[in-house]
């Protein structure tokens, strides 16, 4: 959307085509990671439930929290990078209402679209040197990504050490 804010700058478009085919864009991508975990929720519970510790419980309380939060979460998840293109596996896996999913993906990608946009519009004439220091921001967000990665795996093990040592008996002491 930057980029489309650089094309508007030029006068290739106006601001209302580029938010607007950015926004629609933005719900059919939506649509499609919504279709996945929707349609696809009783084969991966099946397939692969038991090793991201899904059952048919933590499901059923997933569909209760998308009942009662997932309007907000989906509208809200749109403005925040890397979770807003998650969001719509989950509200597609807890059966979200498909009309309250796509009003939410719309009303909050909008403002995202926007304001790539207008911040592309802004930079203008200074589009390479802006693109060549954003990639200091993509290298700090993959680290994190990273991080957490390592993070929760260490926690993983850890917890899985400290079941297995309560559940072997303890040594005799003669």
């Amino acid at each position: 959307m930057l980029f489309a804010g650089f094309n508007v700058d030029q006068g290739r478009y106006s601001l209302a085509a580029a938010v607007a085919v950015g926004t629609i864009a933005n719900l059919v991508g939506s649509w499609i990671l919504y279709a996945a975990g929707y349609f696809g929720r009783q084969e991966v519970l099946a397939q692969h439930g038991s090793k991201f510790h899904i059952t048919p419980e933590k499901l059923d309380q997933a569909d209760r929290w998308f009942d009662k939060w997932g309007v907000w979460a989906v509208f809200f998840s749109r403005m925040l990078p890397i979770v807003r293109t998650f969001i719509s596996l989950p509200a597609g896996v807890a059966r979200m209402p498909f009309w309250k999913f796509s009003v939410a993906t719309l009303a909050g990608c909008l403002p995202w679209v926007l304001m790539l946009t207008l911040v592309g519009r802004e930079v203008g004439a200074n589009w390479v040197d802006w693109k060549d220091r954003l990639h200091y921001v993509d290298y700090a967000i993959v680290a994190a990504i990273a991080i957490a990665g390592v993070y929760f795996v260490a926690r993983r093990r850890r917890s899985g050490n400290e079941q297995e040592n309560k559940t072997k008996p303890a040594p005799e002491i003669s």
